[in-house]
């Protein structure tokens, strides 16, 4: 039997002031806790109503991968739209989730650490199906030509019929895979735990290359152009030829590597257990510049123009030029941020326990939402609704 969903009522409270300086280290408020329900507050302009905030959100129908693209963004065109006020549903599947969801054709897909791959109607919050693998999945799914691509624990890569959910192939990977399979030009990339990279045919399954590393990869690879990049617990950056899978060039950090890594401009953004996190040429894998946090980075950036953004395991979001790493905002938001923030226009969601949306100008918190208890993946945004999951197994749709 597949899990039920609930219409959840919605709670709105008035905002603080947030705390703009990372080194400051006392909350300046405190969020209540309600179990199962939904907290949310808004700003509109000076916030004498407390409860809008005019914002612009990227056009989005699909998001189809982790972080929406191959090139890890994080973000689109903007569109004007309002800060959510609503709960439309709440769906329970079975087993804690790691991962974030992905969006396809009206389907959610959610992956759990149950093993399960769920597919829910975004109309109704009613899982249309599930799939079940042998062993718990960490990794966000993937989607290519109407397949849903899944890795689990117990080393096998799965291509599952985006709309039935029954199984049209899988094969083998030799070792657990805690990252999220990529597709490009009908070859499926993804790093396993034994420190090898794969690269698989999306018809079948077939490997076409594997690539031995110095360490077990926990990054989710990107790509720009014929290029594939990774990070690896030696600490090493790799670029690799998305054909041949031949190693172009590997930079090394003071520590592994558990980001994700996000490309704009031919320079590479990934954040490292070193506490630093760097701007790499992706032509030579020269460092362009670095910048120091107050600890180690295992959140994947988001980029939008000239801003990127990434959290710490010190709890603390900052936004950064691209072009000199100069520091444009800093916002400590309490817990550790291991979850990568998505930039929709002019606002910035990021999961941290509490779901926030701050101001990407400035990073002024605009909208915080408390959902369950734990909340560590990063959220789907669209014109419609605002999709976020937590360890407790719950889904939500908010408009």
């Amino acid at each position: 039997m597949v899990p039920n969903f609930t219409r959840m009522p919605l709670r709105i409270y008035s905002t603080a002031s947030p705390i703009t300086s990372p080194r400051q280290e006392s909350s300046a408020w405190a969020l209540p806790t309600l179990s199962k329900s939904i907290i949310l507050c808004s700003v509109l302009g000076d916030g004498r109503d407390g409860l809008r905030y005019e914002a612009q959100v990227k056009v989005v129908s699909d998001w189809p991968n982790l972080l929406c693209d191959n090139r890890h963004s994080g973000g689109q065109l903007p569109q004007p739209w309002r800060a959510p006020r609503r709960s439309l549903w709440q769906a329970s599947v079975e087993g804690s989730v790691r991962s974030a969801p992905i969006l396809y054709d009206g389907l959610l897909y959610v992956s759990s650490l149950a093993g399960f791959l769920n597919a829910i109607d975004t109309r109704t919050g009613k899982v249309r199906w599930r799939f079940k693998t042998t062993a718990p999945i960490h990794s966000t799914p993937s989607l290519n030509s109407g397949k849903v691509l899944v890795t689990c624990d117990g080393g096998t890569l799965y291509a599952i019929n985006s709309s039935s959910g029954t199984k049209t192939w899988d094969v083998p990977t030799g070792a657990e895979v805690w990252t999220s399979a990529i597709v490009s030009e009908d070859t499926i990339f993804f790093g396993d735990t034994s420190g090898h990279m794969q690269a698989v045919s999306s018809a079948n399954g077939t490997l076409q290359w594997k690539r031995a590393l110095g360490g077990k990869i926990y990054s989710t690879a990107c790509i720009a152009g014929q290029r594939v990049f990774v990070g690896c617990s030696d600490g090493r950056v790799y670029s690799m030829d998305a054909k041949s899978g031949d190693i172009l060039w590997k930079t090394l950090t003071g520590d592994g590597i558990d980001s994700s890594p996000a490309v704009a401009k031919e320079t590479l953004f990934v954040g490292s257990l070193d506490y630093f996190f760097y701007a790499i040429d992706t032509v030579n894998g020269a460092i362009r510049w670095q910048h120091e946090a107050e600890l180690g980075i295992t959140s994947s950036p988001a980029i939008s123009g000239d801003l990127v953004v990434f959290g710490c395991k010190a709890g603390v979001l900052r936004a950064l030029n691209i072009q000199t790493g100069k520091v444009i905002w800093a916002q400590r938001l309490g817990q550790a941020i291991t979850a990568p923030p998505v930039i929709s226009g002019s606002t910035v969601w990021i999961q941290s326990g509490i779901t926030y949306a701050l101001n990407l100008a400035d990073g002024n918190i605009l909208w915080r939402a408390r959902l369950g208890n734990s909340l560590q993946s990063a959220p789907v945004v669209t014109q419609a609704a605002v999709y976020l999951s937590s360890m407790e197994g719950d889904v939500y749709a908010l408009a």
